[in-house]
C-alpha cells in the first residue's frame, strides 16, 4: 500500500512539473527577436513599461506610458538635440535607438543608471527598421 503510495505520489509530481513546462512556451535566446515582426503593442511597450516609464510619465519631457508613447516618439522632434526621436525605417537617426545603443552618442544611455538587455535593444531597433508601425 505504501509503494502505490509513493508511486501515485511520484507520478502527481511528475505530471505536474510537465505540465507547467508546457506552459512557459519558446524563449529567444539573448540577443534575438521573434520572426513574426514586431509590435509596438506587445513588444515596445511593455519594453516602456518595464524600464521607462518612472522617469518619464506624464509629469515629465517625455511621457512614455502605454497610449501615449507612439505619439510622442515617432516623427517627434527631440527636446535639447537636433532629430527626430523616433525615424521610420531608420533606427541610426533615430535619437530613442541612439540613447539606448550603449554609443552615448546623444548624452547619457538610457535608462539611467541602467541598460536594456540585447534583446530588447534589437527589438526595438527592429521596430524601428520595420517602419516604427503602430500596431
Amino acid at each position: 500500500m505504501k509503494k502505490l503510495f509513493l508511486l501515485l505520489t511520484g507520478l502527481l509530481v511528475i505530471s505536474i512539473l510537465q505540465s507547467c513546462y508546457k506552459d512557459i512556451g519558446p524563449v529567444e535566446p539573448e540577443g534575438e527577436v521573434p520572426d513574426n515582426g514586431i509590435s509596438f503593442g506587445r513588444d515596445i511597450q511593455p519594453i516602456f513599461d518595464q524600464n521607462c516609464i518612472n522617469c518619464h510619465p506624464s509629469s515629465g519631457n517625455l511621457d512614455l506610458r502605454a497610449g501615449n508613447a507612439y505619439n510622442n516618439l515617432v516623427n517627434v522632434d527631440a527636446s535639447g538635440y537636433s532629430g527626430k526621436l523616433v525615424v521610420p525605417n531608420d533606427p541610426d537617426n533615430s535619437i530613442l535607438y541612439k540613447k539606448i545603443d550603449g554609443s552615448n552618442a546623444y548624452g547619457s544611455n538610457m535608462p539611467l543608471g541602467g541598460s536594456l538587455s540585447a534583446t530588447q535593444i534589437n527589438m526595438i531597433k527592429q521596430w524601428i527598421t520595420e517602419g516604427a508601425q503602430n500596431n
